[in-house]
């Protein structure tokens, strides 16, 4: 065994207990790498492996009516071709649960890709045919499960009663969105088609998967230009491989981003705790280099021990991330059919080792070369003051290990962007640092010499502390600092989604939302509704659809590049009503709404139809603003209307989510169904949807209770994980504080050596420590509340556009309580240090 590695390990052997806060730091820090690393590896497995199966084809073509014959004989000489026809309703069941499903269609050759897997009956046009005198259907597993739903019970959907024959466990082309949409319940054509759903002004999709052997981008160019003046919405396996691999790259960069801060915290960690382990080391290192050897031989020895250390780190971390990710796919699991599997596994852990690793020697390196910097005589010395020079070498090789860092961040985070802003961010954030640690500095050497100081001995000890030099006041603000902020933001944003849906949906939201109420059944519905007590407002709104075909009079194919595709943009069909005691409560956000004045400016333009206003983030794709001119196509016809405002919309209420507000009569000649709202006491509600469901089979109604449940639901799955990865952040950063406190422990007795001598007693000292401390928790709860409610800001009012503040003083609570814990068992570990024979002080500093 050569020498450099048998001495390394005899005397890793006997310093381990020296060491266990590196371990620790990278132990949590490698854990988050590899959880993130994982789930984001089985969610890119289980979505972008076979997005042929996932769309149901190479293409799909939907439209809301049967496309023509002359085109399906086109697409049928260049590929096979199934169809399905989808519709939202309301399914029943014997014990009068109503469940918003998704109804689905088939026919013989679905599906064109991967295999559907049902329980029961295996094969799907006899699961689905009419035996009996009743026809089958095949559920939704996720459905089954949640309403306690068997194979042989009766359910009604429209006009038919019919027996569940089999449960789907696997459906190639299932829905993400499934679990709120509705969850997919196949039957026949033949008993769609004698449902009672399929009258005038039903929105039923047709939807047209197509299989070729061909380039989809080919095939899908060919075919527009075959029948060019369509409004059917293609799209190619590849195009929902982008959005699918867009959303995910979202995801996965903040999972990532969040496992990253946490490495780096821990990294600082790492940084202390070999500072403090080289400086018990000093006079090892001062006897070999007595003894002749080199500091590149005794540099070795110690490079060997990191290693030893990071690697046995990084596997633990691995062990424990792995499990994490086990939890979290579990978790997924009941919404949707995805798993974890050993490959996913591997490539997330050799990821994290690496990152562990690379994170160990970026931060260890420049302690050890400032440690083998200084000569023997300050070695044996024991002189702390040592200064921070380092070897070009050590320093070289510090740099070299940072950009590999920073390289390996860039790799793995899916969103190039995401890295990029995040390694920015990490600059910034060592900038201001400095800036601040700086400021403080020149505050309290200015404050030390007041003279309304003079007699507070302790103050000015304590403020003398903050600006001597090697104070732990930069690595302090900087590591419990950004953990705090991260606790606080997510503490803030979590609390405020929970009191949301617990307290102010409730008393905003209706107990009931309607939709598809057909024009003739207006006046029925309004009687059925005011027929109950507890009724509080009942409101009708209509429910237009169209499309934009052009924008300031120029055709949107012609338009300069906006960031969707005019094809996309042409194909996208948008919600459009009237004001309508404004049920999605719309907050103009530029612009104004219509007047008078405005209204007599578009009667007189021969070119303009109506005013209107839209929608933020769909005028924002469109780089529209108030003033443009929009022409859309609605019930084949075209119509240009004056844009005067933008707003935005809670939506979480309801869930309409109008893309644009009309003046009034400007869509009066296309109005066929109708959406509502309606407030009552949620006991009358229920049996106000079982009235409907039995009267009106094609109304969908959703109770509010349902949509609170499900979303209680989903904040409860994402709280549990934010309060895992913000515990296990800010338990990194109590371990970092911890290596801070042990590497100034020696500082700390030196002082209080000097100053017993000149005869300060131990209770001055603890004082002055005091008042050092609780100036360094106001600091760090300052910027933690600070920066961790601006993020927290950002998130609910500009993201998400829940506008609330009374989260935010919990924010401040948190952070303020969690500074004051910390500094506070900072303090009293150094009390229990202090706490000593002024001889042993004298020998622990000699």
């Amino acid at each position: 065994m050569p020498f450099s590695l048998k001495f390394a390990w005899a005397d890793l052997s006997q310093s381990l207990k020296q060491l266990w806060l590196f371990c620790a730091c990278l132990v949590f820090g490698v854990c988050l790498v590899m959880a993130a690393a994982s789930l984001h590896q089985m969610l890119n497995r289980a979505l972008l492996a076979d997005t042929r199966a996932l769309l149901g084809g190479d293409l799909e073509i939907e439209s809301n009516q049967a496309i023509s014959l002359e085109a399906l004989d086109w697409i049928r000489e260049r590929g096979d071709i199934t169809l399905i026809r989808e519709l939202d309703t309301m399914m029943s069941t014997e014990d009068d649960q109503f469940i918003l499903v998704e109804l689905l269609s088939t026919d013989a050759t679905y599906p064109l890709y991967g295999e559907l897997t049902l329980k029961g009956e295996q094969d799907l046009s006899k699961a689905l045919s009419k035996q009996d005198g009743q026809w089958g259907v095949a559920i939704d597993r996720v459905l089954a499960q949640r309403y306690r739903l068997k194979i042989s019970d009766t359910v009604y959907i429209g006009d038919l009663t019919l027996t569940i024959r089999a449960v789907i466990l696997e459906q190639p082309d299932r829905r993400l969105s499934a679990s709120w949409r509705g969850a997919p319940v196949m039957l026949s054509e033949d008993a769609m088609n004698a449902s009672g759903l399929l009258s005038a002004g039903s929105r039923i999709e047709y939807e047209y998967r197509v299989k070729t052997n061909h380039s989809a981008k080919d095939w899908k160019a060919d075919f527009i230009a075959q029948f060019p003046n369509t409004e059917w919405e293609i799209q190619t396996f590849e195009d929902r491989s982008e959005r699918i691999a867009q959303r995910l790259s979202q995801v996965a960069s903040g999972l990532l981003i969040v496992a990253f801060s946490t490495l780096f915290i821990g990294g600082l960690g790492v940084f202390n705790s070999i500072s403090v382990y080289l400086q018990s080391k000093r006079e090892t290192i001062a006897t070999l280099k007595a003894c002749g050897l080199r500091d590149g031989r005794i540099g070795r020895v110690f490079i060997i021990q990191i290693a030893i250390l990071a690697l046995i780190s990084g596997l633990i971390g691995v062990a424990f991330g792995a499990v994490l990710a086990w939890l979290g796919s579990i978790a997924l699991a009941q919404e949707l059919p995805l798993g974890i599997e050993v490959n996913d596994l591997l490539i997330a852990g050799f990821s994290a080792l690496s990152f562990g690793i690379v994170t160990a020697f970026t931060f260890a390196l420049p302690a050890l070369g400032k440690a083998l910097q200084v000569d023997v005589a300050h070695l044996f010395r024991a002189n702390t003051n040592i200064g921070d020079n380092i070897a070009p070498r050590w320093r070289l090789a510090s740099v070299i290990f940072t950009i590999l860092l920073a390289a390996l961040v860039l790799a793995a985070i899916p969103s190039i962007l995401f890295g990029v802003a995040f390694l920015i961010t990490v600059v910034l954030c060592l900038l201001f640092f400095d800036a601040v640690v700086h400021g403080l500095r020149s505050i309290s050497r200015a404050m030390e010499h007041r003279p309304w100081l003079a007699s507070h001995a302790a103050t000015r000890l304590a403020l003398a502390n903050m600006h001597r030099p090697g104070t732990p006041l930069r690595i302090t603000l900087l590591s419990l600092g950004t953990a705090l902020t991260l606790l606080v933001a997510c503490t803030v944003i979590v609390v405020a989604l929970l009191r949301l849906v617990e307290t102010t949906i409730p008393e905003k939201s209706p107990a009931l939302v309607v939709y598809d109420v057909l024009s003739n059944q207006k006046d029925s519905v309004q009687a059925s509704v005011r027929g109950y007590e507890s009724l509080k407002q009942f409101t009708l709104a209509p429910m237009v659809r169209g499309r934009i075909s052009a924008i300031n009079g120029i055709p949107i194919r012609d338009l300069p590049k906006l960031d969707i595709d005019w094809q996309d943009m042409a194909r996208d069909e948008h919600k459009l009503s009237y004001l309508a005691n404004n049920i999605d409560d719309i907050r103009i956000v530029d612009g104004a709404l219509w007047n008078a004045a405005t209204m007599e400016k578009v009667n007189a333009d021969p070119n303009l139809d109506f005013a209107f206003v839209m929608e933020d983030r769909e005028a924002s794709q469109m780089a529209l603003t108030p003033g443009d001119t929009v022409t859309f196509s609605i019930v084949g016809l075209e119509q240009s209307g004056l844009l005067t405002g933008i707003y935005s919309q809670k939506g979480i209420q309801t869930r309409f989510w109008f893309e644009a507000i009309f003046s009034n009569g400007a869509l009066d000649n296309a109005i066929s169904s109708h959406v509502g709202t309606i407030y009552m006491q949620d006991d009358e509600a229920l049996l106000l949807q079982t009235e409907l469901a039995h009267s009106f089979p094609n109304i969908i109604t959703v109770r509010t209770k349902d949509l609170l449940d499900s979303a209680n639901d989903l904040l409860s799955k994402a709280s549990r994980g934010l309060s895992v990865v913000s515990a296990i952040s800010l338990l990194v950063s109590l371990m970092v504080l911890a290596s801070i406190m042990a590497a100034g422990r020696n500082k700390q007795s030196y002082h209080a050596v000097i100053l017993y001598c000149l005869g300060a007693r131990i209770s001055y000292i603890r004082k002055a420590i005091a008042i050092e401390y609780m100036l360094l928790a106001t600091v760090v709860t300052l910027f933690s509340v600070a920066l961790g409610l601006s993020i927290a800001f950002l998130v609910l009012n500009i993201q998400l556009k829940i506008f609330t503040l009374d989260a935010y003083w919990l924010g401040i609570m948190v952070s303020a309580f969690s500074s004051t814990l910390v500094f506070g068992a900072g303090a009293l570990y150094l009390y229990r240090k202090l706490n000593i024979s002024p001889a042993k002080l004298l020998k622990e500093s000699s």
